[in-house]
């Protein structure tokens, strides 16, 4: 797999979260990065939407997926299927994404 890189789409700063802040959280307007390889990144984030022309393989036993319960080893989501919780980390064991980032 070629690697893309983080590619960081914007980003909003705020001191105080409003319901406006909420709102652009929720659309991915706080920022979002491209993965692509088998390293762990650190969030947070809220949403994870997988690209490209094949499943993503995400690797739970090297991540923190926040709020997620009783983690399996892995977990695979289909090619353009979105997840959304609190993920304090992310890595994948194949595949590439889009995370998107929780407002700091």
């Amino acid at each position: 797999m070629s690697r893309i890189g983080d590619f960081f789409l914007g980003e909003i700063t705020k001191s105080h979260s409003t319901a406006a802040d909420k709102t652009n959280e929720a659309l991915g307007q706080t920022g979002s990065i491209i993965i692509d390889d088998t390293v762990e990144h650190t969030g947070p984030f809220i949403a994870i939407t997988v690209i490209g022309t094949e499943d993503a393989v995400i690797d739970t036993s090297e991540c923190n997926l926040g709020t997620l319960e009783d983690q399996p080893a892995t977990i695979t989501i289909p090619k353009g299927g979105t997840i959304f919780g609190n993920f304090t980390s992310i890595e994948l064991d194949s595949g590439v994404i889009i995370a998107y980032r929780a407002s700091s």
